[in-house]
């Protein structure tokens, strides 16, 4: 018989913690009929609370046991197309959550909040925690839609954000870097079916002389609604991809030397580096984008991993980040589709 109880890591009400208290040492199967029949209920925490965390099942260890999970809790998943950051795939559909190397931290962020194609929820699984570091920062998009400047919100919900990205060519990209290579993030080296790809997602490719990739993504809504609860909160990733956040992101992680060589780039080669549009075809100011950068800053609440952890993320009422960590670490994700079949 398997038991738990809700509870909170502190007085942060993200995540909600189903702590299990009687059956850790349940077999998977037990696990995957738990999960089964709670999966309602399952379902109502995140819409409520934006992030679940699920501790305490010993045999909840490996990349096949996750994926097993997922195939109980998701109607369906979703490939990681169009993605920005390097990912290796494990099994199945199951990847690795990021490829950077533990020297880079990741602001939060909803999951591929830059395209229309994008996960209602994501799970994580903890493989191997940490060693120093490492801890995923979460935060509740309600919260953190409250926090940001009234003037600024009104002026991303009426004008809409675009993404220019510059992506390499594969000859000069690194895979586990940022920004990744066209042919990772379309998974060809095929220029005319990379097209293709775009095409069908909406976005204009722009080829330059080096063999790059000018990536123009379609204009978006700046906040979305739940699909269940219909609140509309911040949904977009334009702290990533303007100049002035880069840098910052820079100067958070201590890369000093990247700082400098982003410097050097917004000055003399502004065209090589990321930009964010508004619908009207203004370029989003610096000062509104350090904005978000710091309510976002301000609003993370680190989650210490476990061996066999899961947590199940919504990614319209929660964000999720990544600190900066030393020695190993490796968390799996699976990209959670609601609906069987929507892309």
């Amino acid at each position: 018989m398997i038991a738990f109880e809700e509870t909170f890591l502190g007085e942060d009400r993200i995540p909600i913690v189903w702590q299990i208290t009687r059956g850790n040492d349940a077999n998977i199967n037990a696990i995957l009929g738990f999960l089964r029949e709670l999966k309602p209920q399952l379902t109502a925490a995140r819409d409520r609370y934006g992030a679940v965390l699920l501790r305490g099942f010993d045999a909840i260890d490996s990349a096949q046991r996750f994926a097993a999970v997922l195939d109980v809790i998701a109607e369906d998943l979703m490939e990681y197309v169009g993605g920005s950051a390097p990912r290796e795939v494990v099994f199945g559909r199951v990847t690795t959550a990021s490829g950077l190397p533990g020297t880079h931290s990741l602001a939060l962020h909803q999951e591929m909040a830059y395209q229309q194609s994008r996960p209602d929820a994501l799970a994580l699984f903890c493989e191997i925690p940490p060693d120093e570091g490492g801890e995923t920062p979460v935060a509740d998009a309600r919260a953190v839609t409250g926090r940001i400047d009234p003037s600024v919100l009104l002026r991303f919900d009426e004008k809409g954000v675009g993404v220019r990205r510059v992506l390499p060519s594969p000859e000069k990209g690194a895979e586990n870097a940022v920004p990744r290579p066209w042919s990772h993030v379309f998974g060809t080296r095929d220029p005319a079916e990379a097209e293709r790809i775009a095409r069908q997602k909406e976005w204009k490719i722009e080829w330059q002389a080096d063999g790059s990739m000018q990536l123009w993504q379609q204009v978006l809504p700046a906040l979305r609604a739940h699909a269940r609860t219909g609140e509309r909160v911040w949904a977009n990733q334009v702290h990533y991809h303007t100049p002035e956040c880069t840098l910052r992101w820079a100067l958070r992680d201590r890369r000093m030397a990247d700082a400098e060589t982003i410097r050097k780039q917004m000055a003399e080669t502004p065209d090589i580096l990321d930009q964010c549009f508004h619908g009207d075809g203004a370029r989003v100011s610096g000062e509104d984008a350090e904005h978000i950068w710091d309510v976002l800053e301000q609003s993370e609440i680190p989650v210490r991993w476990r061996r066999g952890d899961v947590m199940l993320i919504d990614n319209v009422l929660a964000l999720h980040g990544r600190r900066w960590f030393r020695g190993r670490r490796r968390i799996l994700v699976g990209l959670i589709k609601d609906d069987k079949g929507r892309l």
